[in-house]
Formats: C-alpha cells, structure tokens, sequence
C-alpha cells in the first residue's frame, strides 16, 4: 500500500488554483486562532503591578502607601557615598530601625574590590541591624543599598527599595517572631563598585556565610511588574515561588553574559546564597536627574513589597541549611515551574530525539524528510532578518536620532519601535514560508522549524543552560501536537500545525516583553530572534494560501506600514519635563597645561550644550585615562579657578629587592569631588602592588594597550576631605609619574557652563555629562 502524501504548494505561480475555501472550512483554524490568543493573554497577565495598598492596609501586610511616606527623606536629592546627604539618609534609616525595636549598628571600613582587573577602594558606611530568631537554622539578610548615583536622587534606584525594606520589617513584627535569624542590611557604595557588600563581608557581622540566604532589592527602571532575576546558590526555588514575582532562568543567563553586578555578587562570591529581585521599566529614568520621587510608580513598590515580604517569610520558616539541588525554573500563566538542572541537558537531547521519532512517523503519514530538511536548511533566513532588522532599525535610529545613541538606547517607550520591527519581521517570515511551501508541506514546515528550537534547547542547555527550557519545551509539546495531528487527524487539514505554536506563545511572549525595557531599542534583536521563532510556527493559520497576487499585496501593505510606523515614531518621538531629553557635556581641566576642553557623547546638534562643542572629536586614551576608549566631542572651554589634586609628603623607600621601591605620598582632593583614578607610567616600572588608605590594591598591567604608558589604574570611592595615603610598589629605574584625575558632578562656574531647562537632563551617569575631571601629573625622582 503506497503512503498518502500531504497536498503541496503549486510549484508555478499560474497554476490553477482551487476555489476559496468555505467559511466552515476555516472554523477549526479559528479556533486554534483563539486558543492562541487566550494563551498569550493568560501568560501575559501576570506581568500587570497590583493597586498600591493604602496606609489603612493590615499591619501584618505590605502598604505602597505606608513605604513611599518615607522616600521624601530618603531621596528628595542626590546622595552619593560619603556626602552629606546621604549622612542625613543614614540618619533616618537608623531612626526607623530603632522604631521598629532593633538595635542597629554603623559599619564604617575601607574595603576594597576589584572589578573586572581593576581595583576600587572606599571609605563606606553600612548599616546592619538584626532580629533574633526563635530556633535559627541560618539568617535571612532583607537588603537594600541606600546610596544613589552622583547625579541624581536615585528614588527608584534605589530609594524605592530602602523604603520597602524598612515597610517590610515593620510587617514582619507583626506576627510572631520568626524561626530563622533575619538581618537588616543597607549597604553603601554600591554604585561605585560594590563597596558596602566588600565590606559587609570583611567584617564578619553576619557570622558564617553558608548559613546566610539574601533577598536583594534592586531596580533598573522606576516602574514594571517585580522579576526575580537572579538566584545565587542552591534550594532558593521554594522561596521564589512564595514571592510570587515573575521570574526566569533565563535572566540569570543574561546578567552573567552584560556582566552585570550586584550586591548580591559580592555576597555570593563570599559563599552566601541569595536572590535578587528589581523592577525595570522606564529604563531611560535610570541613573538621571529625573529618577526622582515623581516617577516612582506606586504599584511596582507594592509588587516588590509583596515579592519581598513573601520571600523573606518563607525564609524565615525554613531550614536553611537543608540539603536541596540547583534548579531550573520560569514563571506560566502566574506560577513558577522548576526541575532539577541535572535534567537540563538529557531533556534538550530528549527534544532533539523527538524531531527524529516525528520525521520517522510523519514519512509514514506523507511527510517527507525532505521537506523539513528544506525548512530547517532556510529558516535561518529568517533569524537572519530578525538579526538585520534589529541591528539596521538601531542604526537607522541612531543615525536620525542622535539623541538616543547619547541614552544607549533606552528610550522612554521602546515598545513602538518593536511593534514596527516586528511587522517586518514578519513579513520577512511571511516570505519565507511562502518560499518553502513550493516544495514542502505546512507540517514539513512546522517540523522543520521545531528541530531549530531543539537544536537551539541544546546549544544554550550546554552554553545558557538557564535559558534551555524556552526552546526545549517548545520543542517536546510542538513535536507532540505535530505527531498528534498526523496519528489521529486528516492529513488534509494543515492549519492543525499550528496548534505547535501554543506552548511557544505561553513560554516566549513574557521573555519577550521583558526583554524589551531591559535591553532597549539598541538590542531589540534579543526579542526579534524569539519573536521569529514565535511567528515561524503561525502561518499555518492561512492555510490554504491566498493566491500569490493577495499574498504579495498583504506582505506589502504590512511592511509599508510598519516601515511608516516606524519613521513616524522616529520623528515625532518627543520630550518634556517628565520626560526629558538626554544631552552630554562634560568639562576637563588638564592642570598640566592649563587648558580646558568641553567634552560630550552627542555633538553639535544637541540643543543648548552643543554650541560649545564644535571643534571635532578626540580620543583621550593616552591623556586622561579615565575617559579613554570611546571618541568623544569637544570644544575649547575658558579655564576657570578649579581645585585640582595635590600631592604633599612625596617619599621613596627602597626595599631590599633589587629595582623595587615604595613610592608615598599624601593626596589632597578637590573637597567636592565624589571618585578619584589614579595611574602609573608603566613604560619603565612595574607596578606590584599598592594601597590606598592602607587598603591592599592589585598591581600589573590592568589597562588595554592603546593607554599606552599608563596601563596600570585604581579607583578610589567617597575621598576623605582629608585626602587620602598612597602607596605604590613598583619595580623599575628613573622617575616614576602618577596620574591623579578627580571627577565632581555638575560644571563649574564661571565657565559659561549652561543651565538647563526642564525638557533637558544629563544623560545616564556614568559618563562625561554633567561632570567635572581635573587631571594632575607628579613625578616622583629615584
């Protein structure tokens, strides 16, 4: 008995054509149509922030209300680490924490970090306070850090967080004392590298790391649904599903790969468990002027408090030191569902055996090998555009709209520029299949494109393997729906295929719309990848094809108005007070020569600062270090009366190795000056080693070689008025130069530095806008 073969695409564009299929022909597409739809609703829904609670909220629950009453005096204005306000913040914090019964304590050191080759050095303050717990098996550290950004009031970043700490240690003593010990930590110098944490560890307040488990609060935006993107360590997974906050694996895989840092990193690396939890919307409010109270949306506080408090309860009931296995996990239709990472790999190798079983018993149902050969060989056409789409839309924005490139993309609403580049996708998708569907069958095209999300479930099971389950589950329930239509349906009735696309809409359309506000419209190729893989499994809805002149004019008419959505967006895409325009203009005071020079990100077309930037780009690489590696604008500036570094009490020691030396001195700082960078010609010497305020730095070669002579650097945080000891180690003979450049924020008077209005804001620190560098050189003899 010969095998049924599946009804094939016409080869010739003229060939006759069958009449239009009857409504009720379509019915059963209409329907998979809705079960689709109700299946991206139900997986997006849970992404919404609940209503705020108000003040008259339960005393054992968590109140937005009762939180958000204390970010007026947490960040009304800008308080980095070491300034005066933030001194008044630490005030209040301790106030609160004695208000709520606990005995908190002020953590004072000089910690030291190195991030990435380079080593940071601070004087930072924590404040650490804890509650004792009826029969502790560990303790839980409730965290926050409570510095902002020099340039701004950080009430997102991170006040918003500081306050639901506080809000949820109030519930918690509501109800009875709990069994774990719970901690109360705000850290300082996070921004500038991790201090607080470094030295939360170096102190040893919280006893043995491996019995700590911390929640960390976080943001990178001021509004959005609550993720739980990271967990460090074993067995958290019981304490994500009680926090209720979306959450996948995946998010973890990509922080690791932005290298990304925080808090929690210094914990973690210091053999403590944890899990961070932040908010990400509104991206392009990160670390500006306007992150301020005003943007703050109250229903992602309360989302965060919930996720916080709930999180934190679980904790404080459990054992802590219970042996339990690292696990995969992800957020559907609102719960979280895990399994044992072991099972990662064997289940992305199960994927890839059930695209073969399904070609094996397609070939006896009529669908040839062949042709889900020629679909999978050609789909990376289409992830390929997905690639060309993202990428060109982010260069086309970037070459029209020169004020998006100075916010690295994170623009006040990305989701129009997506919507746009996904209709051209699309298209492109379109296209592809229609192409396919010359020589292969729907379920030939459907198979081909489920053995990509295998293939892709076993590649980032061995590379990402937090972010396998996106492509593995797909894989298996498509695999199953595809084989079910072949074992129990007519073969006739291709539409059917795309019942595959369920599972992928549940598991993809949330990553999707939170990768969006995370990576900005400079990455929206993340999404557009998942979004192709998504939009390659529908087609199969149209079944049968419209006629080649229809479907021709449809893919144009959809194209043309996504192109046009898109340049309409581009152009109209405006600010105000709320929203404002980024603009870039720093001020550099090379004390060596007596010369000053504007510096900026954008050029001459930003309005009111870019009238001071016309005389062409320039790299600093070999001049002043620290704003090296990018070419930046610039423009004469008039030299004004700015304290520049001093150095007193120069000495050289020699050691008894032959060629090393210790180089001291004492430096003294411009008194609003926020972070210092000092550097060592490397051209003669060897640095081995330093310190700063006695704190022990890495020595070597820690910069690229297009620094040139100055290829060894340290960072130092919140300067003491006083200044601050250096040390420095080095091997070599003659001279020895060091480089001091100090950074403040705002532009110095008298320099004809504008005042901007309130449709204008620095853009995103860190970077040159709104800072003051002075650089000085000393050489220190033999």
């Amino acid at each position: 008995m010969s095998s049924p073969t599946l009804i094939r695409r016409d080869t010739a564009d003229d060939a006759p054509r069958p009449a239009p299929a009857a409504f009720r022909e379509r019915i059963p597409a209409l329907v998979v149509l809705l079960l689709l739809l109700l299946t991206s609703v139900a997986a997006v829904w849970p992404l919404q922030t609940p209503d705020p609670r108000p003040a008259s909220a339960a005393a054992d629950r968590f109140s937005a209300q009762r939180a958000l009453a204390d970010l007026d005096d947490i960040a009304a204005v800008p308080h980095p680490s070491g300034s005066a306000a933030q001194a008044r913040v630490r005030d209040h914090l301790l106030d609160r924490l004695r208000e709520y019964g606990t005995t908190p304590r002020v953590i004072t050191r000089v910690a030291a970090h190195t991030m990435g080759d380079i080593g940071r050095v601070g004087t930072v303050s924590d404040i650490y306070a804890t509650v004792p717990g009826s029969r502790p098996s560990g303790q839980v550290l409730l965290m926050a850090h409570y510095d902002s950004v020099p340039s701004g009031p950080g009430a997102a970043d991170n006040g918003a967080n500081v306050a639901t700490v506080l809000e949820v240690v109030r519930a918690l003593q509501d109800r009875p004392g709990p069994r774990n010990d719970i901690g109360i930590l705000f850290t300082d110098g996070e921004e500038q590298g991790l201090l607080g944490a470094k030295a939360f560890i170096d102190s040893g307040a919280a006893g043995d790391p491996r019995r700590v488990v911390a929640v960390n609060l976080e943001a990178r935006g001021v509004s959005g649904p609550t993720v739980m993107f990271q967990t460090v360590g074993d067995g958290l997974t019981p304490a994500v599903r009680a926090s209720g906050a979306q959450t996948t694996a995946l998010a973890g895989e990509i922080f690791r790969l932005l290298r990304h840092d925080t808090d929690l990193t210094v914990l973690g690396d210091a053999g403590m468990r944890g899990m961070n939890f932040a908010f990400f919307e509104g991206a392009a409010h990160y670390h500006t002027s306007h992150d301020s109270i005003d943007q703050v949306s109250p229903a992602s506080v309360q989302d965060m408090g919930d996720s916080a408090l709930a999180a934190t309860r679980q904790l404080a009931a459990a054992d802590l030191m219970a042996d339990a296995g690292t696990e995969t996990y992800f957020s559907l239709f609102g719960a979280v569902l895990s399994y044992p990472e072991p099972l990662v790999l064997p289940l992305a190798c199960l994927a890839v055996l059930s695209c073969a079983l399904l070609l094996l018993l397609g070939r006896r149902r009529g669908a040839a090998p062949r042709g889900a050969a020629r679909a999978a060989a050609t789909f990376p056409l289409a992830l390929a555009a997905a690639a060309t789409i993202g990428l060109g839309g982010w260069w086309v924005l970037a070459l029209v709209r020169p004020d998006f490139a100075i916010g690295a993309g994170l623009v006040y609403r990305p989701g129009h520029y997506l919507l746009a580049e996904s209709g051209l996708l699309i298209v492109c998708v379109a296209g592809w299949y229609r192409w396919v569907r010359r020589k292969a069958s729907p379920v030939e095209a459907t198979v081909g494109v489920l053995a990509w999300f295998a293939v892709l479930g076993l590649l980032t099971a061995v590379a990402l393997p937090g972010g396998s389950y996106l492509f593995v589950w797909p894989a298996l329930l498509g695999n199953a729906a595809v084989a079910a239509v072949l074992r129990f349906t007519s073969v006739e009735s291709p539409w059917r295929q795309a019942a595959a696309a369920v599972p992928a809409a549940a598991l993809l359309l949330p990553v999707i719309l939170l990768l969006l506000p995370t990576l900005g419209v400079s990455l929206t190729v993340a999404p557009l990848v998942l979004i192709s893989l998504l939009a390659a499994l529908l087609p199969g809805l149209l079944e049968p094809l419209p006629s080649h002149r229809t479907l021709t004019a449809g893919m144009l008419t959809v194209a043309v108005t996504a192109a046009g959505t898109f340049g309409a967006h581009a152009a109209l895409d405006g600010y105000s007070s709320a929203e404002p325009r980024p603009v870039s203009l720093g001020y550099l005071l090379d004390s060596d020569t007596g010369k000053a020079t504007w510096l900026g990100i954008g050029g001459p077309e930003q309005p009111v600062v870019g009238v001071l930037l016309t005389d062409g780009r320039i790299r600093l690489d070999k001049r002043v270090e620290l704003l090296g590696g990018v070419t930046l604008h610039s423009g004469k500036a008039k030299v004004t009366t700015v304290e520049a570094p001093r150095a007193e009490d120069v000495s050289t020691t020699p050691t008894q190795e032959k060629g090393v030396r210790t180089v001291r001195m004492r430096v003294r700082l411009p008194a609003d000056a926020h972070s210092v960078s000092v550097y060592a010609d490397t051209s003669d010497h060897q640095v081995l080693g330093a310190r700063i305020d006695g704190a022990a730095v890495v020595g070597g070669r820690n910069l690229a070689p297009e620094f040139g002579d100055w290829r060894w650097t340290a960072t130092y945080v919140a300067p003491s008025p006083d200044g601050m000891d250096l040390s420095i180690r080095a091997r070599g003979t003659g001279p020895l130069r060091i480089r001091i450049v100090s950074v403040a924020a705002g532009l110095p008077a008298g320099t004809g530095a504008p005042v901007l209005p309130a449709d204008l804001s620095w853009a995103s620190w860190p970077s040159v806008a709104g800072q003051t560098y002075v650089v000085r050189t000393f050489t220190v003899p033999q």
